[in-house]
């Protein structure tokens, strides 16, 4: 090639040979290349922690629903309270995983600044209120699909670590 390329220097095919010497080290260079191997181990915990949480979220979704359609009660609020903190305990562990599922809307940041002072996501706009009574008091209207799109992302996640599973088997 070497040869070749000083007989060409000086002519209009020597940009071409160029090209063609270029390409020629890029494709050995793509072959010696090691591909960045990725590690699966933790599938099998993520997943364990998935269905601990999940358990979690739909003790709170039944208490939230079930307070909505027969008022708080003592037992509801129980329930709630005891979901609202392991779910605040676990989420964020999982949050950097099940926020590139969720579907964000602005009335979940909204809640969070009458709240809080600062905006929160659909699973921390669930888990934001004290008590029940707190909740309801200040409901937005947003409940169903707040729940509609936080189970819609651990549902994405929870496939996304199948495949991951099915990969690594």
């Amino acid at each position: 090639m070497k040869a070749v390329k000083k007989a060409i220097v000086g002519t209009e095919l020597a940009p071409a040979v160029d090209q063609v010497a270029i390409s020629a080290k890029r494709r050995i260079a793509a072959k010696n290349r090691q591909k960045p191997k990725i590690s699966l181990d933790g599938i099998p915990q993520r997943q364990r922690d998935l269905i601990d949480f999940y358990e979690q979220y739909e003790s709170l979704v039944e208490a939230l629903c079930d307070a909505a359609r027969f008022g708080p009660d003592i037992v509801l609020e129980r329930r709630y309270t005891e979901a609202r903190t392991r779910i605040q305990a676990d989420y964020p562990a999982l949050r950097p995983f099940l926020i590139s599922y969720l579907d964000f809307q602005p009335e979940d940041e909204e809640a969070g600044l009458k709240l809080y002072g600062r905006p929160l996501d659909a699973f921390e706009a669930l888990v934001a209120a004290f008590d029940l009574q707190e909740f309801f008091k200040l409901d937005d209207g947003n409940m169903i699909s707040r729940i509609t799109r936080t189970r819609e992302a651990l549902n994405l996640y929870g496939e996304h670590l199948r495949q991951l599973a099915a990969v690594a088997a």
